[in-house]
């Protein structure tokens, strides 16, 4: 009976963040307050929401505009990039 016990908890521990679901995407901002919002905010959020470190983040939108990519009337260098890379 122990041993049951034992692997019905384990089961339910593994299976709770399935049922019990914290949202995730929370953000209330969009287009360019979400980019300076990852840009700003924690290191890790970055990395997790567009799979590139913050400094590997400014050192492509730096490349990108060296060669001469400018922003367009209503989208940043900045936030182009993170649309691409998302």
């Amino acid at each position: 009976i122990l041993g049951v016990y034992a692997t019905s908890n384990t089961i339910l521990n593994v299976m709770a963040p399935l049922y019990h679901r914290i949202p995730y995407h929370t953000s209330s901002l969009s287009g360019e307050a979400w980019v300076q919002e990852l840009l700003t905010g924690h290191p890790q959020r970055i990395r997790n929401e567009l799979g590139v470190y913050r400094s590997t983040f400014i050192m492509l939108v730096r490349a990108i505009q060296a060669l001469g990519l400018q922003p367009s009337r209503h989208v940043s260098i900045e936030e182009q990039l993170a649309i691409f890379l998302y």
